[in-house]
């Protein structure tokens, strides 16, 4: 437990993707304190390279748990999952959960044995990936998409609300090729996806299954935490720290509050809202 005996969370994501990770945390553990770490001043994370991205993240979250102990640490990104993680285990004094794509229960699931992977562009590259497949994918045929611009287009959407459906189509274009049509399992390998969830569906038809890992991750910290009570009740709410600039309208800090974060910190200065 933390100095003070709650329960607490950081998490961290290079943007608010790693919302969707939260809220499946949030209904298995309510009465869990979570505090977020949103790196958006290096958003997106895929365009750092390895040794950047984990020196980066290693310092980001040393300062954040000296400053604010906690019991755990969610790496609420699938991208610095596949790269980080090591090194965080060894710099941080706690527990510290990962992102895994769920090829694993879409592969088990495919009827048609066709199934997708849509990440970023470096997490389809990544070994992590390739070896998932081979172990739990290897009787499937398996479309990677390496999605440029989608976090960014989810970002935007959960900010205001809008979509370029013309964008979204570019980005999903080769999921829709006819060589793929039988695809019926739909791996979304980056946190912010299951944002546009909706949209996505849309797109490629009610025949096609969207799979996330936010549940698998809730139940991998329930275990890790092992505490009973955390079932029940409500958290008094955690801190929701931004890197870069923030926009302070009413409306994003509202958006905020209701996903549970009770303080609002922003930039190096550490502005509160």
């Amino acid at each position: 437990m933390t100095n003070k005996g709650y329960p607490a969370i950081w998490l961290l994501d290079s943007g608010i993707g790693g919302l969707t990770i939260s809220r499946a945390i949030r209904r298995r553990l309510p009465a869990l304190t979570q505090h977020y770490m949103a790196d958006s001043a290096a958003f997106p994370y895929g365009d750092l390279g390895a040794e950047a991205l984990t020196e980066r993240v290693c310092d980001l979250m040393a300062r954040a748990v000296a400053d604010c102990p906690v019991d755990a640490m969610v790496v609420a990104c699938n991208t610095a999952s596949t790269v980080v993680l090591p090194a965080l285990r060894a710099r941080l004094p706690m527990p510290v959960v990962g992102v895994v794509p769920a090829i694993r229960p879409a592969a088990s699931a495919s009827r048609s044995g066709v199934i997708g992977v849509l990440a970023t562009p470096g997490t389809v590259r990544s070994a992590h990936v390739a070896t998932l497949i081979e172990r739990f994918a290897g009787h499937c045929r398996v479309l990677k998409v390496g999605a440029p611009g989608l976090a960014a287009l989810a970002e935007q959407h959960w900010r205001d609300g809008t979509i370029d459906p013309q964008a979204l189509a570019r980005e999903l274009s080769p999921l829709l090729a006819p060589e793929w049509c039988t695809l019926d399992q739909l791996v979304l390998g980056c946190t912010h996806y299951p944002l546009l969830k909706e949209d996505i569906q849309a797109q490629l038809g009610a025949h096609v299954r969207l799979v996330d890992s936010g549940e698998a991750v809730a139940r991998r910290l329930d275990e890790v935490l092992a505490a009973p009570s955390l079932r029940q009740g409500a958290s008094a709410g955690g801190r929701f720290h931004v890197t870069g600039a923030l926009d302070n309208s009413a409306g994003l800090v509202a958006r905020l509050r209701a996903e549970g974060f009770r303080d609002i910190v922003a930039g190096q200065e550490g502005r509160s809202w």
